[in-house]
């Protein structure tokens, strides 16, 4: 068949499929990449809106079942969807009816009349305007769902709809997922956010008003040079009792690439969201809900809360006056803790159906006065999670400052001035660089704290679907030495069932116990006594006859071993989270619980 009659076949298709009432219709950007190709409408009957859905769509929804609704506010709120047409078409060729505001003609300006005047003092948008849209819109379509004859006639789910929108848009978005309407499921807001009291368009939504949303959603943000950044990241900030997913372009700014070819990637990640969120697709989950991008979203950065609520228990009961320093991001994220001294774990368990009854205790490092909580606990329960790996993070006890070095026992060497040739100068594997003469209690209150974690895991296995035989030790530099020290001084019932340390050598002499555990350890070559200490301790584990896997890194990407933007996946030791799951895969810690 040539082309000329692929063409005529696909209009007679979309033609037939019309209602009676249809005004106007075109075929988009060849239609959408989507199974369905499909067209943009405007309907006699819903006078202000364009409709963008399947072109068969009795076809479409045999196949995908009553098809989910999305209703569209655009940039400006404008009266048009034609700027965002390629976008649109391809979200509905995947099985959607999108119902943007603004009814097409051939005629149509796109930058004519605005749908709501916007004055300099306040927002003629009420929330009594977005019901009505609300209303207006899915009424209709309710009706035509139930109406013999029409092209709509038991072809969608009015009960099964998202609000999307754009800048000024994605906030009528916003304020129609603040009414309590049942019917809506997700909030989509993209390049957009509530404004700041006193800001020209603060009378649309409030900040306060972010508190009302009842469904998850998602903020889809440019980077720097999207002015509407800022608002959007702030709302995720304040956003703690719904599911918030922000996911974010950094290489393009406002007017991201809805105007590209099919949408570009800002269409397959709204439309991805959409089937995770309206039409169940869970295969998305690991996406949304553990920021693995895999190969489909390279270039995005996507965090999120609220899917499963983190639970914190103090290791301690007695009261101790708490001084810590909590650094955060500009998004409400933990980066950092100092000064601790009532120690604590977070709980961070995997779905359900996918937990495999592994744990791992998180030793995060800092040098002893501080915690890499984000990229060293935060990124890696995300990633263990996904794979069905509980993830414990461990808020140990801290120092105050570093130790006074005159008080330091320098007839011990520092292992921080030898190189990887002179490992042997490190006596029983302690590489602890800062030996004080009269014992440290700081590293005895940390490794005290590992064992209660342990403890208190292995009483709590039942209830948190882990089991006891499998529960592990994971720490990162100075971490991984509180983990190694913990590991030397368990007792048999307090003993890892595996230890794994991430350019964390032992800070303190290690005399190897009876059943001690398999050893994982990544370290970086370009940090030589660190490098010299973890191969020390390498070496102790197997003249002691324990299984070891030594991993020296030699790239010079600075020893970054955490997880999420740290961990660059292009570099060898940034892939030490799949290799140390390839090692957890040949000792059996991966299969799903029955």
């Amino acid at each position: 068949m040539n082309r000329f009659l692929i063409v005529l076949t696909l209009m007679l298709t979309c033609l037939t499929s019309m209602h009676a009432q249809t005004k106007h219709s075109a075929m988009m950007d060849g239609g959408g990449s989507g199974p369905y190709k499909a067209v943009m409408i405007d309907d006699e009957g819903l006078p202000g809106f364009t409709i963008y859905k399947p072109a068969d769509i009795h076809s479409s929804s045999k196949v995908e079942g009553a098809l989910p609704v999305v209703l569209f506010g655009n940039g400006g709120c404008y009266r048009s969807s034609q700027p965002y047409a390629k976008f649109l078409t391809e979200i509905a060729s995947h099985g959607y009816v999108l119902m943007a505001v603004g009814q097409w003609s051939e005629e149509q300006d796109p930058e004519e009349a605005k749908i709501w005047e916007i004055d300099d003092k306040q927002s003629s948008l009420k929330t009594n305007d977005a019901k009505s849209l609300i209303n207006k819109a899915l009424n209709w379509l309710e009706k035509e769902n139930q109406k013999v004859g029409s092209d709509y006639y038991q072809t969608v789910n009015t009960n099964n709809v998202a609000a999307m929108g754009y800048s000024c848009g994605g906030i009528q978005a916003l304020v129609m997922g603040t009414l309590g309407d049942p019917r809506i499921k997700t909030v989509v807001g993209m390049n957009t956010g509530a404004f700041q009291p006193g800001s020209a368009l603060d009378g649309m939504i409030t900040k306060a008003d972010l508190q009302k949303l009842t469904t998850p959603i998602i903020y889809m943000l440019g980077g720097k040079e999207d002015d509407a950044a800022p608002n959007g990241r702030d709302d995720y900030k304040q956003i703690n009792h719904v599911p918030v997913v922000l996911a974010t372009y950094p290489s393009v700014g406002h007017l991201a690439t809805y105007h590209q070819h099919q949408g570009g990637t800002f269409a397959q990640m709204a439309r991805t969201w959409l089937d995770y969120q309206l039409k169940g697709q869970k295969q998305y989950e690991n996406l949304f809900r553990y920021s693995d991008k895999g190969n489909d979203f390279e270039g995005w950065e996507i965090t999120q809360k609220g899917f499963d609520k983190m639970k914190t228990m103090r290791l301690y009961d007695q009261p101790i006056t708490n001084n810590e320093v909590v650094h955060t991001n500009d998004i409400g994220e933990v980066t950092m803790y100092e000064k601790v001294n009532d120690p604590t774990l977070t709980i961070s368990l995997p779905e359900s159906s996918k937990a495999t009854g592994t744990a791992v205790i998180i030793c995060p490092g800092g040098g002893l006065v501080s915690l890499s909580w984000q990229s060293e606990f935060q990124d890696i329960a995300r990633w263990l999670n996904a794979r069905g790996i509980a993830a414990i993070g461990l808020k140990y006890r801290l120092r105050n400052g570093f130790p006074d070095m005159s008080k330091v026992d320098t007839s011990k060497g520092l292992p921080h001035r030898i190189t990887v040739n002179e490992f042997d100068i490190i006596k029983n594997a302690n590489a602890n660089p800062s030996v004080l003469k009269d014992g440290d209690p700081d590293i005895d209150n940390a490794l005290n704290d590992a064992l209660e974690a342990m403890k208190i895991v292995k009483a709590h296995a039942k209830e948190w679907r882990i089991d006891p035989d499998k529960i592990g030790f994971m720490g990162f530099s100075a971490g991984g030495g509180v983990a190694v020290n913990a590991t030397v001084k368990a007792t048999p019932e307090l003993m890892p069932a595996f230890l794994c340390s991430l350019y964390g050598p032992a800070l303190d002499d290690v005399i190897v116990p009876e059943k001690a555990p398999k050893l994982f350890i990544g370290v970086h070559a370009d940090h030589p006594s660190v490098a010299a200490g973890c191969l020390a301790l390498f070496m102790e584990w197997k003249k002691a006859g324990v299984d070891a896997e030594l991993h020296i890194y030699g790239d010079k990407t600075g020893g970054l071993f955490g997880g999420g933007p740290s961990a660059d996946k292009n570099t060898p030791n940034g892939s030490w989270q799949e290799t140390f799951y390839s090692w957890l895969i040949a000792n059996e810690y991966t299969k799903p619980i029955k």
